[in-house]
């Protein structure tokens, strides 16, 4: 088989559509070598998966503090001289940067090395690593439109996710089935609203996903409130959990974004307020003007508020707020990526 390098991490989204596109290679006679960051979401997932793996010490720089900026610095370039050891040693047909701290090193390494490399800049609003990879390696996709203006020559694919609904037609029935997910990690504001919010006599049920540290919190606070509303810790199986709920209140990740809208779910959006660049308030922005949700800013984030916007919704809403999500799918990004590292076009 021969080998490609894949390469992202540090949070959930960039990991994952690594992940599916590592599956999707794999399925095509591929043997994807995953690299990522010792100090990401990865060092507890890739363990866990069945692809060959490296983890290097590289850290975050934006949005750092000076010392914090200096050891992401070193780290970089130490993260770049272990890439070109590991690119030598792997010798790859290609390699993909997904996002994240780790990408710049793994794939400026590849440049270096004359590998064909390409980057997938996730976001609506893009980085500063990203727009100079984007200048150096032989191909830039993206995932919104919109982003198209910050490369020249970027091509629209969209982003690859971890979940594949064929034939799947969502029906909204009562009383509704809420998801709540923060992302990876959880989302604190999100778990307080979700807690002040039980305190109401409400009629729809909840699916939440409160990361670890709220876990044991959440849970208690729903059973003091008499809901018997289901709680995780983590949630593996994202297909089934798209399945089981009629509307989602969510972060603006990408790779959130991107599976929502495959899911043709309509969604209450929440940025995280410290993203860089302000990214996620962007991507949710291109959702809810394409009127697939609401988007509301953390600092304006209730109980009451979330309750507001989803005791206004009829079925019918929630099923046209569906309808516009699923416009908004990319279900062939990892066919238009692969045809293009391999033949040079979509």
């Amino acid at each position: 088989m021969r080998d490609v390098v894949l390469t992202g991490g540090g949070t959930g989204g960039h990991l994952f559509a690594a992940l599916a596109f590592a599956n999707f290679l794999k399925g095509k006679g591929y043997n994807p070598i995953l690299i990522g960051s010792n100090y990401g979401l990865e060092n507890k997932i890739l363990p866990r998966c069945d692809f060959e793996y490296y983890l290097l010490k590289s850290r975050g720089i934006a949005g750092k503090s000076l010392t914090d900026k200096l050891k992401g610095v070193f780290g970089v370039a130490v993260a770049y001289f272990e890439s070109l050891r590991l690119i030598n040693k792997i010798k790859p047909d290609f390699t993909v940067g997904f996002g994240g701290y780790v990408s710049f090193p793994v794939v400026l390494a590849s440049v270096t090395r004359k590998i064909r490399s390409a980057i997938l800049e996730q976001n609506s609003y893009p980085g500063k690593a990203n727009k100079t990879l984007s200048k150096l390696c032989d191909f830039t996709f993206v995932n919104f439109e919109i982003t198209k203006r910050f490369f020249k020559g970027a091509i629209v694919i969209g982003n690859p996710t971890r979940i594949k609904f064929k034939n799947f037609v969502r029906k909204i029935k009562e009383p509704f089935v809420i998801g709540v997910i923060g992302g990876s990690r959880g989302a604190r504001s999100i778990n307080n609203a979700m807690i002040e919010l039980s305190s109401f006599d409400v009629n729809f049920k909840v699916m939440h996903q409160t990361g670890d540290e709220d876990y044991e919190r959440v849970k208690l606070a729903y059973k003091k409130n008499n809901k018997d509303w289901k709680v995780y810790r983590f949630i593996d199986d994202m297909e089934n959990f798209y399945k089981s709920i009629d509307f989602i209140v969510c972060r603006a990740g990408a790779s959130t974004l991107s599976e929502i809208a495959c899911a043709a779910l309509g969604s209450i959006l929440v940025p995280y307020p410290y993203a860089i660049y302000n990214h996620q308030y962007f991507n949710a922005k291109v959702f809810s003007d394409a009127k697939a949700a609401v988007a509301i800013e953390d600092r304006d984030l209730t109980g009451k508020k979330i309750l507001s916007i989803i005791s206004s919704l009829t079925a019918d809403e929630i099923f046209e707020m569906s309808t516009k999500a699923k416009r908004l799918c990319k279900p062939d990004a990892c066919e238009k990526m692969f045809k293009v590292l391999t033949v040079g076009r979509i």
